[in-house]
């Protein structure tokens, strides 16, 4: 069956800062009949959770924290009140620090299996959604392939494929090689030989990395070959939902999310509601 379409709505931040409810329901014009919440700029999850309920829409995925710690019960109430299954980080808890030394990443491995248990008696299941940086080799190995071996396949992957390709490798081998796990992808485009530099920062929702250019475009008018990727997609059949998301663009944001809908609806990549 053809995945969804849904869309990050990191992408939208500032616009939904502005005018929440108004963003999202241009959203569901587009004919999203899903979205990934990443935190709730200008509105809070129990008015969100009402407004997706009046225009039907689904919220199946999310960027949110792990439910471990002193955090774990109100992050599996607010997904289970957003009717989320599968949660995913946008960055690792520690960020960086996890990726310095194979030690660092077993700590990490540790708490998505920790994560993973605290969230199955809920029917909900945790994952990891890459960049480019995480995909780099620590002491000789592959950070997401230590990350996949040491985690049960119960613990998702939420590949982004530009960064897959940014990062020096092919999206149709990683999606395949992710398999069960991928249940949900990034289907995001770019300039992948852009020489953008990522640095670190902290914002109110947490640390994101920012650029000094915007290699992200509209899906369909990048580099990141966005039909081979489906191939994969179709020989693994595991995923249910694929995402757009631009983390930034120079132009009408929405309307580069409409172009990226409407490219990824008409290839029949993912399937929405028009």
């Amino acid at each position: 069956m053809t995945p969804q379409i849904t869309v990050q709505l990191f992408s939208v931040r500032d616009q939904a800062s502005a005018d929440y409810e108004g963003t999202i329901r241009a959203i569901a014009d587009m004919g999203f009949g899903c979205v990934e919440p990443a935190g709730y700029p200008g509105s809070t999850p129990e008015a969100a959770a009402k407004l997706f309920a009046e225009l039907g829409l689904k919220a199946p995925t999310a960027h949110i924290g792990l439910p471990i710690g002193d955090d774990k019960n109100a992050i599996i109430e607010q997904a289970q009140m957003m009717g989320h299954k599968y949660l995913y980080t946008g960055c690792p808890p520690k960020f960086h620090e996890h990726y310095e030394s194979l030690d660092k990443l077993k700590a990490m491995t540790e708490l998505y299996c920790e994560a993973a248990a605290n969230a199955a008696p809920y029917g909900i299941q945790v994952g990891y959604h890459n960049h480019d940086w995480d995909l780099a080799l620590v002491e000789g190995q592959r950070g997401y392939q230590y990350f996949l071996a040491n985690t049960p396949d119960t613990v998702l992957y939420e590949a982004d494929i530009f960064w897959v390709a940014r990062a020096g490798l092919d999206p149709v081998d990683f999606i395949k090689e992710i398999g069960v796990r991928g249940k949900a992808l990034h289907f995001k485009d770019g300039i992948v030989d852009d020489k953008a530099e990522f640095t670190e920062a902290e914002t109110e929702s947490g640390k994101i990395m920012v650029s000094n250019s915007v290699p992200f475009r509209a899906a369909g008018t990048g580099q990141v070959d966005l039909l081979a990727a489906y191939k994969a997609v179709e020989a693994t059949g595991q995923t249910e939902y694929i995402a757009v998301e631009l983390d930034s663009f120079e132009g009408d944001m929405m309307a580069a999310i409409k172009t990226s809908y409407d490219y990824l609806t008409r290839n029949k990549i993912a399937q929405g509601n028009k």
